[in-house]
């Protein structure tokens, strides 16, 4: 992975319209705010798009990796953009990356791609107006969204020189070596798309004082003051008796209630979205309170309580602690079935204590609930951590002996390979099975209560296939592991 700047401010430079000169280079044209961090992140951007959305604004979007296809990650006010838009600017982009024989890689294309249909739609061309599709989009958005792809300092996201707000989301070890291999380390990285005169909003972190510290001091280094610096404190699920009071908006969810007393309704599962949707909602309360220093009434005027708890309501975001049901559940696995992007410690931990508070709930009526596990992993990726956290450690709903002894069971897959993301690879299906087996014999499991474990190489629908045959009454399926698993069950 090929980490910079100069090759992604370089083709961003001239991507500026040619036949229009007063117009700024695309990463200078709009306002954003730019979301780092390792957990948290994505639903925090989806949280921010959905809100300014409800106020009213034309938002971009950009989130990476993609879901389905590439174009995914570039959306407005939460549709991806159309394939016919897609591909004209990425031409655009590719070509003015061949003149300047810049080789740019993957990702710093698509990064060009989206910042240049959030400045211009497709209403202009580097070259010509002409060469413009006849059904031109509309340019330029009110403000963008933009979540950081790895690290912070030097990723090809980090080139706008002062975002409106600076997010950092739940910092946790990922990419060790690639960004360090100490959390503060990984931490300076993050802590690198701080700005100056950038207001900063800081999401709860878990390994405490030593990440604040780091992004202190880098905001230190810029000068920023004190309440510059926005640490976030999560909402609380409101509790029972006023929460009864209310009328629940939707199925799924449950309310919250924020230290001030400001209550909402959260659509997505998961504690950790108690911090997720505070941090969003701070950050959207310093985006009006900043701008209106500066006399941009428009936000303030704008985003109301009201807006916010419709934009907090009204967000999706897919393939994260996602129950998928009805007509859209694969008929193979005879039911219901959660899936979960979580591929790293800090996501499995999420994962499972939603999992232990599910099987808790469900054994009170259901004496022998089992867990079908379906999972695949991304080379690299340190498997016995996330089996040690998913299947050794104790829980509150039963012991480590009490939920293999059950009969919980472990299909390994492989994801196919992701749309243009050739260095992405999945781990073979049986090594995920081996390496198991041997976490197991490590942790001293004994064999008969040990999780049985299957591998299905790329076929994934045989997985689902064998899966539905082993379910019996109200055993929860569990598919996991990587986003890109996720996708294919979505295509599936």
């Amino acid at each position: 992975m090929d980490l910079g700047l100069e090759r992604v401010t370089r083709l961003l430079e001239a991507l500026a319209p040619a036949a229009s000169p007063l117009l700024p280079p695309p990463h200078l044209a709009f306002p954003i705010i730019h979301v780092a961090g390792t957990n948290g992140k994505g639903s925090i951007c989806a949280y921010l798009s959905s809100i300014l959305t409800a106020s009213g604004f034309r938002v971009g979007r950009y989130n990476s990796p993609h879901l389905i296809t590439p174009r995914d990650t570039i959306q407005i006010n939460n549709n991806p953009i159309s394939q016919q838009d897609y591909e004209f600017v990425t031409q655009v982009v590719h070509q003015k990356d061949a003149e300047l024989n810049l080789k740019a890689t993957s990702f710093e294309l698509l990064t060009a791609t989206a910042f240049y249909f959030f400045a211009y739609g497709t209403g202009v061309s580097t070259h010509s107006p002409s060469s413009s599709p006849t059904s031109s989009s509309p340019s330029k958005v009110d403000i963008a969204i933009i979540e950081v792809g790895v690290g912070g300092r030097l990723d090809a996201t980090n080139i706008v020189p002062r975002p409106k707000v600076c997010v950092i989301a739940s910092i946790g070890m990922d990419h060790a070596g690639l960004l360090g291999n100490t959390i503060e380390e990984v931490a300076f990285e993050k802590a690198g798309i701080i700005k100056a005169g950038a207001p900063v909003v800081v999401a709860p972190q878990h390994e405490g004082e030593k990440v604040y510290r780091v992004i202190q001091e880098r905001a230190a280094q810029l000068t920023h003051l004190p309440d510059q610096i926005i640490r976030v404190q999560p909402a609380s699920w409101l509790n029972q008796q006023e929460a009864d009071k209310l009328t629940p908006p939707s199925p799924m969810g449950r309310w919250a209630v924020r230290e001030n007393g400001f209550r909402f309704w959260i659509p997505l599962l998961g504690d950790f979205q108690l911090e997720n949707a505070t941090t969003a909602i701070a950050a959207i309360n310093v985006l009006k309170s900043s701008t209106l220093k500066e006399k941009q009434a428009q936000w303030s005027d704008r985003i109301t309580d009201e807006t916010i708890r419709q934009g907090i309501r009204n967000t999706v975001w897919p393939g994260r602690l996602q129950w998928i049901d009805g007509e859209n559940a694969p008929r193979e696995v005879q039911g219901r079935l959660l899936v979960d992007g979580a591929h790293n410690p800090a996501a499995a931990i999420a994962l499972r204590t939603y999992v232990d508070e599910y099987m808790s709930k469900l054994s009170s009526v259901s004496p022998t609930p089992r867990i079908h596990w379906i999972m695949a992993f991304t080379t690299g990726k340190n498997v016995e951590e996330m089996f040690d956290i998913l299947f050794s450690k104790t829980s509150k709903s039963s012991s480590q002996a009490e939920r293999a002894s059950r009969g919980d069971t472990f299909s390994a897959v492989e994801f196919s390979e992701p749309e243009g993301m050739p260095w992405v690879s999945p781990i073979p299906a049986q090594e995920v099975c081996d390496r198991l087996e041997k976490q197991q014999e490590r942790t001293h499991i004994r064999e008969e209560d040990r999780i049985r474990s299957r591998a299905f190489g790329e076929d994934l629908k045989a997985a689902l296939e064998w899966v539905g045959q082993q379910r019996q009454g109200d055993d929860v399926v569990v598919l996991c592991g990587s986003l890109y698993l996720v996708a294919d069950l979505f295509r599936l």
